[in-house]
């Protein structure tokens, strides 16, 4: 919780801003348009497009007339309401949170700036050799893969606040906190016209990811879930996403623990993992391939991993390998009023 957010922002009150005496107008349905949930506060920014200024939200032009040529550069902030959107008078660090609590398609940057060469590439162009060794140091190895590899990166990814707060020193390489420097070492290093503002808003955008994880996790750690989000890094493969899921505990039952892992190599194509763990032994597996020949090889070798499980102590009650796409779902997780870090039911 946020010491006096209450205060600055009260349940169930509006601060619309005027322009002119008027309640600037939104186009119908843009809300929905956008995907963003009832509640939800995003900023917008005021461009100058066609000699006029415009409204643009997550790069979409949103219709929005009484805009002045005085507002442009500046930033709107803007609350979703029944499939609208409605300004508001917002505190930055209250709309910062409840941004990134709601953000949808958390690791939607992440996983195109870890693809191997990228980030390479451009600490190429600077002279940090302590930022190439960190990144170095963050990557990990397809073919030296290890559990306590795996371990290491989740804990760097927690960030080193969190290790801080908790009176340890960071375990291993932040992702955010690198990221954070290479974008103050490129505004520092790039400061006449020709720099390229592209890449440190995809870099911002990246750590918007990291933090929108972070603040989620909290939430979902105060409503008694576990929820984690992270994309890790390879030297030889592209990334993974990994996204770690329990609900709260209903009726006495043990809650189950799904973890979602997503990989795209030009080898096996696009492949989705769902792990279900029941009881602490039990195991459901469901697996997504877009190659036909990636699942006639799972399907053939599947005792083998029956048999690992096994020698493990876990039993694999179903692994089901389907061919395709994994289907949109619809995340079944939400902020609620339980323990809510921040309030953002103006």
């Amino acid at each position: 919780m946020i010491s006096g957010a209450e205060a600055l922002f009260s349940p169930g009150r509006i601060n619309p801003i005027f322009l002119e005496g008027k309640l600037l107008p939104l186009q119908p349905n843009s809300a929905a348009d956008l995907g963003l949930k009832d509640g939800q506060i995003v900023q917008a920014s005021v461009r100058l497009q066609h000699d006029q200024p415009t409204l643009v939200l997550q790069g979409r032009t949103i219709a929005a007339p009484g805009l002045q040529m005085s507002q442009v550069g500046e930033s709107i902030w803007l609350k979703a309401q029944g499939g609208t959107l409605i300004p508001v008078n917002s505190p930055p660090l209250i709309s910062r949170i409840a941004t990134l609590l709601y953000k949808p398609n958390v690791n939607s940057e992440l996983p195109q700036l870890f693809r191997p060469g990228t980030l390479d590439s451009l600490m190429g162009t600077l002279q940090r050799p302590d930022l190439q060794s960190q990144w170095r140091a963050m990557q990990l190895s397809m073919t030296q893969l290890t559990p306590g590899a795996i371990k290491q990166a989740m804990m760097g990814s927690m960030g080193a606040e969190v290790w801080l707060a908790r009176g340890f020193q960071p375990p291993a390489p932040d992702p955010k906190q690198l990221l954070r420097r290479l974008i103050a070492e490129l505004k520092v290093d790039r400061l006449d016209d020709t720099a390229d503002t592209g890449i440190v808003e995809e870099l911002t955008k990246a750590v918007d990811d990291i933090e929108a994880s972070q603040v989620q996790a909290v939430q979902a750690q105060a409503q008694q879930e576990i929820l984690f989000s992270m994309t890790l890094p390879f030297v030889d493969s592209n990334p993974i996403e990994l996204t770690i899921r329990r609900g709260p505990r209903q009726d006495g039952e043990q809650p189950v623990l799904t973890v979602n892992i997503h990989s795209k190599s030009e080898d096996l194509g696009p492949v989705w993992l769902k792990t279900q763990l029941m009881n602490a032994q039990q195991i459901e597996l469901t697996m997504w391939a877009e190659k036909e020949s990636v699942v006639a090889q799972a399907r053939s070798r599947s005792y083998l991993l029956g048999d690992e499980l096994r020698e493990a102590g876990l039993n694999m009650r179903s692994f089901n390998v389907v061919h395709g796409a994994r289907p949109t779902e619809v995340s079944d997780w939400a902020p609620t009023g339980r323990g809510l870090v921040v309030d953002v039911s103006a």
